[in-house]
Parts: C-alpha cells; sequence; structure tokens
C-alpha cells in the first residue's frame, strides 16, 4: 500500500498559518523609556513573586486534602503507596548491585 502525499493546497495551507503566528512568536526590543523604568518594573515583579509564593502557601494544605472522585474511592490505598515506589527502585537497584559485588 502507497503512503497518501500531502496535498500542496494543505502545505501551503499549514505555511500561512505558521507564517500569521511568526510575528506574535517574538518580543520586541525595549525602548529607551521602557529601560529607564525597568527597576519599577523589577520590584513589581518582585511583588509578583512574594504574591504567588503567598498563594502557594495557601493553596498546599488544600491539595494536602484533596479526595479522590468517588469513582476512584477504592484505589485509595494504592494511591497513598505510588509515591514511594521510586524510593523502592533506588532500593532495589542497590540490593542488585550488592548481589553483584558493586562491579
Amino acid at each position: 500500500m502507497a503512503g497518501r502525499r500531502a496535498s500542496p493546497l494543505l502545505v501551503l495551507a499549514v505555511a500561512a498559518c505558521g507564517l500569521w503566528l511568526l510575528p506574535g512568536t517574538f518580543v520586541p526590543p525595549m525602548s529607551a523609556s521602557a529601560r529607564a523604568a525597568g527597576p519599577q518594573e523589577a520590584l513589581s515583579m518582585e511583588d509578583a513573586a512574594k504574591l504567588s509564593a503567598l498563594s502557594a502557601t495557601l493553596v498546599v494544605p488544600q491539595a494536602a486534602e484533596a479526595r479522590l472522585p468517588d469513582e476512584f474511592v477504592a484505589f485509595a490505598p494504592i494511591v497513598d503507596v505510588l509515591p514511594i515506589l521510586p524510593v523502592f527502585f533506588l532500593l532495589l537497584a542497590f540490593l542488585w548491585q550488592a548481589s553483584v559485588g558493586f562491579r
């Protein structure tokens, strides 16, 4: 069975969409007046970082108390054990190396 070739019209349409979206992907250079206002923006960015850190600490207790949907409550014991599995793989690697004499 021979593979299908893409229609030239489809290729042109994808290329046109890419060229249409291309100017929005780049950030314009800063003007001299924007550079002069830089420290004030850095201060506001610092305040934004503090605010996001504060909101993250407020959200973490709620995330720790999140509940599974009712359909998956039966799997709660498995879900509780899943975060420990990488530690078991690490211990298994040490056990394997001990069995081969740490070669």
